[in-house]
């Protein structure tokens, strides 16, 4: 399995940068890729988008913001 891994993060057992974390590349990536969507599609999951959240019914609470460290 660790073979595997390693075939899709290019040697590397993880890829700790920015945007390459949970993604891999090559072939068995790509397999893995479209086996993962077309067993979504069979099981009928991530058939829609959900609705962008509403982030104006939100607010920071009032009074202090900075809690004393107590020293």
């Amino acid at each position: 399995m660790l073979s595997l891994i390693r075939q899709m993060r290019e040697g590397r057992d993880n890829d700790p940068r920015f945007g390459h974390r949970m993604r891999g590349t090559g072939p068995l990536a790509e397999l893995l890729r479209a086996r993962f969507h077309a067993a979504c599609r069979r099981c009928g999951l991530n058939t829609q988008r959900s609705a962008p959240l509403d982030v104006s019914r939100f607010r920071a609470p009032a009074g202090e913001r900075q809690l004393t460290l107590g020293f």
